[in-house]
């Protein structure tokens, strides 16, 4: 029931933010950046012992931990450039949203290369 915690936040937050944006924009902006930093780190501590398990897992069953170790970076960045995208969007920034986009998808990008590389040269080996 985790999930009705942060949605009761989410929907405190709201309404907070639609009493405040008439006369005080920029509380309402930062009220809005502060619940979503304390959901985000809420739910974080609560994704932290499956990760775990599933690490452990991967490890019994002899996988590569680098790959689940890559993967694990690819969502931290789309979720942490969501959060900064959304943020920009709220405080009526929109291209500030979109660089923030950008910017996570070349991280993504670089990210990828040493597995692409690693595809390509297993992919390789069977050929020879």
């Amino acid at each position: 029931m985790e999930v009705l915690k942060v949605l009761a936040i989410c929907f405190i937050t709201a309404f907070i933010c639609l009493i405040l944006k008439g006369q005080r924009n920029e509380f309402a902006f930062l009220i809005s950046v502060f619940a979503s930093v304390l959901m985000l780190l809420f739910l974080i501590k609560n994704v932290i012992v499956p990760l775990t398990v599933l690490q452990q897992k991967i490890e019994v069953y002899g996988i590569n931990i680098s790959y689940f170790k890559t993967a694990l970076k690819a969502l931290g960045i789309g979720y942490i450039t969501n959060f900064t995208a959304d943020s920009c969007r709220d405080a009526g920034q929109a291209a500030l949203a979109s660089k923030a986009e950008l910017a996570g998808k070349i991280a993504l990008f670089i990210l990828s290369v040493p597995l692409v590389i690693s595809v390509m040269e297993t992919a390789l080996g069977f050929i020879k």
